[in-house]
């Protein structure tokens, strides 16, 4: 091997693998199908019981959409600070970013507190009607959604906390945001869907 002469630049150091965003990507897209499935079937049953004259929600039920509206306005401001995070992460402020990712946590928190106080005030019985089945089954999906999202927001934090998320290496942070930024587009579609339309 051959002495490399003084001042040849010496070759950039390799890409490292982005395997956590590819990865995150492909969970992504099979967590969008699943809830897809879950409101095609939902709005089909919905369909065909109105369609035959009935009524969706069961009549001792009281779905109200303050607690759905206030979420999801929530979810929306959570949008701000996830992306908030992602832009101070590139620009190797790790205070901010640590700061953003603790707000996007507590407001997929309040949430899940949101959504745990509308379920003691609907008064759905999941085995009186599909709908309470459906409506449970797509909400509380959601809710596992919103936690998986938290785990994985805590997870970056904490490495960036430890220095393995700079400018350099940002795909933790963007990997993180394009998981929450679809758990943001559920709720407002389950929002829509479901809360709005009843």
């Amino acid at each position: 091997m051959a002495d490399i002469p003084v001042g040849t630049p010496l070759a950039a150091p390799p890409h490292r693998a982005r395997t956590l965003l590819v990865g995150t990507v492909f969970g992504t897209a099979a967590t969008l199908m699943y809830f897809a499935a879950l409101l095609g079937v939902y709005l089909r049953e919905r369909s065909e019981a109105l369609s035959d004259g009935g009524s969706w929600i069961p009549g001792g039920a009281d779905i109200q959409l303050a607690q759905p509206t206030v979420a999801a306005w929530t979810m929306l401001l959570s949008v701000v600070t996830m992306q908030w995070a992602v832009y101070s992460i590139a620009r190797d402020d790790r205070p901010h970013a640590i700061m953003a990712t603790a707000l996007t946590a507590i407001f997929g928190l309040s949430v899940i507190v949101t959504t745990s106080f509308q379920y003691t005030q609907m008064g759905l019985v999941a085995d009186e009607s599909v709908a309470a089945t459906l409506i449970y089954t797509i909400s509380g999906s959601h809710v596992a959604m919103i936690v998986v999202g938290l785990v994985f927001l805590l997870l970056m934090a904490f490495r960036a906390l430890g220095g393995q998320y700079s400018s350099r290496q940002t795909d933790g942070f963007v990997a993180a945001s394009i998981f929450w930024y679809a758990v943001v587009f559920v709720y407002v579609v389950i929002w829509t869907a479901i809360f709005v339309l009843k």
